[in-house]
């Protein structure tokens, strides 16, 4: 059984850790401005390119990149330091599921995320236009929390290969690719047929299409519902998919090595 102290220390660790990695000085200065220069990016390309909404489109799209930047990108990268680190056999010993293990150190990059997502909203939407959207967005924040959310439990079970014999990351940096693609960030729905059916399966696409209704003032509730779904099923996955690489890794004796 779980207990409070257990999570309460694998969720403390993780601040920690982070911290560790991620000094302030580092997240003000390397991490943020990068956000805000992929922000203003693809809001900018919107704008050229003339395509729905004269770069409106483009702009609330890029708020799902940049939660991924923190949650798949950030995320993806925690179990294979695990692994590198040589501390992966540890992780027997604490009774914990180690899918829960790594999603409680993962909060931080999920705070990080959206904090980013408010900072996009404060300075590129006034600066290339779009105040009035980025104010219109704020009560689309629940929305969007709950999309760092699903797109960490899928940027969770993407990394679970680093817990493998070669520690690849590969498969991460593909969903990044593919979430451009089929989360209806930079391609509205309806576009490509197989695009949307791989983007149900996949975060971001229903929690789009729910801000996009709340910002349009038709109903959100369902597409929101349907992102819930998709998180909890890719949370689901990524728990069979950890038991599976750790009893793996005990029984060929690889939980001690990269």
């Amino acid at each position: 059984m779980i207990s409070s102290e257990q999570t309460a220390a694998a969720a403390r660790l993780g601040v920690l850790e982070y911290l560790a990695a991620n000094p302030w000085r580092i997240i003000v200065t390397t991490q943020w401005p990068l956000a805000l220069a992929q922000c203003l990016f693809y809001t900018v390309l919107g704008d050229l390119a003339d395509g729905p909404g004269d770069g409106s489109f483009a702009f609330v799209g890029s708020l799902g990149l940049v939660l991924a930047l923190s949650t798949v990108g950030g995320i993806g990268a925690l179990p294979g330091t695990e692994k590198w680190g040589g501390t992966f056999h540890r992780l027997h010993l604490s009774g914990l599921p180690p899918a829960v293990v790594f999603g409680l150190r993962s909060l931080p990059y999920l705070v990080n995320g959206v904090a980013t997502v408010v900072l996009c909203l404060m300075v590129i939407g006034p600066v290339t236009g779009h105040g009035r959207l980025s104010a219109e967005l704020v009560p689309a924040l629940p929305v969007l929390v709950l999309m760092a959310f699903t797109t960490a439990a899928a940027g969770l079970a993407a990394a679970s290969p680093a817990m493998g014999r070669r520690s690849e990351v590969v498969i991460t940096n593909g969903l990044m690719y593919l979430l451009v693609v089929t989360g209806g960030v930079l391609i509205p729905a309806g576009t490509a047929p197989v695009l949307d059916t791989v983007g149900t399966v996949l975060p971001l696409r229903h929690g789009f299409l729910a801000v996009r209704a709340l910002l349009d003032g038709r109903s959100w509730l369902a597409e929101t519902g349907l992102e819930c779904l998709v998180g909890v099923g890719w949370a689901g996955f990524a728990h069979l998919l950890y038991r599976r690489q750790f009893a793996r890794a005990r029984r060929l004796g690889t939980d001690d090595f990269a």
